[in-house]
């Protein structure tokens, strides 16, 4: 019993060496949803993609007029946790992912997609 009690300080002053914070990062461009259902294959044009959803995040070109823009917002999770005076751990977790796809051939949209992951 008494080898307990002298250990309790113990057990006390580990749990204040012990911290923990996290918070959300976003990255990359935001696309809603609504705005992507706009998107008329056929008759929407890559002027209306830029001015209304920005400059894409990946841009994939093709000789034969096909080009690829791909919007992707990652939303993320840091978390930071420290052992005050011992060390610290920092981690990232991707805690959402979206990708919107937007072929084009001379200029027009030809499809529209959206991978959520």
């Amino acid at each position: 019993m008494k080898r307990l009690l002298a250990l309790l300080p113990l057990f006390a002053l580990t749990a204040c060496v012990y911290m923990e914070n996290s918070h959300e990062h976003n990255k990359g461009t935001e696309v809603s949803k609504q705005q992507a259902a706009q998107v008329e294959p056929g008759k929407t044009d890559k002027e209306w993609i830029l001015r209304n959803f920005g400059t894409p995040d990946r841009i994939h070109a093709e000789k034969d007029g096909l080009e690829i823009f791909e919007y992707i917002n990652e939303r993320t999770e840091r978390s930071d946790k420290k052992f005050i005076f011992l060390f610290s751990v920092e981690s990232d977790k991707v805690v959402s992912r979206q990708v919107i796809r937007v072929t084009m051939r001379n200029n027009i949209v030809e499809s529209i997609t959206t991978n959520d992951g």
